[in-house]
């Protein structure tokens, strides 16, 4: 048995499909997709980066059609669960990822824009959009978009 292993994915590939394969067939558990794109910003008034390594990581809402995409190509390559991260501010965009294969989300930069409380508002949003659409679980609209 063991401890189980999730991999998270970096963005700045050019075939995140394969890496995901390379995951499952070491034995993986899980992919995580995801992770932050290179970034940088430069102060305007020194020149100088801002970062003290002068990259660093793109997250947030800017990062979501990227790691949509990575979720939704991901999905269509492995078996083993999708987790999908990457710029999930509302209901709205979890049920995106779920649309997307992803079979559970990461909620991180979220909480630096709004309140705790926003697991909770997720989690109530996601349910009352299952209600409305006649869906007992998450599970019934995991990879609903692949079939496309």
């Amino acid at each position: 048995a063991g401890c189980p292993v999730f991999t998270k994915l970096s963005p700045n590939t050019t075939n995140v499909q394969r890496l995901a394969s390379v995951i499952e067939t070491a034995g993986g558990d899980a992919v995580v997709a995801v992770n932050t794109l290179r970034a940088m910003a430069i102060n305007i008034e020194t020149g100088r980066p801002i970062l003290g390594n002068r990259v660093g990581g793109l997250s947030g809402p800017a990062l979501k059609p990227v790691a949509l995409r990575c979720v939704y190509e991901i999905a269509q390559t492995v078996s083993i669960p999708v987790i999908g991260c990457g710029g999930i501010m509302n209901w709205q965009d979890a049920v995106e990822y779920f649309y997307a294969g992803a079979h559970a989300i990461q909620i991180g930069s979220a909480i630096a824009y709004k309140e705790v409380t926003i697991f909770r508002d997720i989690a109530k949003g996601i349910c009352t959009f299952l209600d409305l659409k006649g869906y007992r679980s998450v599970k019934e609209i995991v990879g609903f978009a692949l079939k496309y």
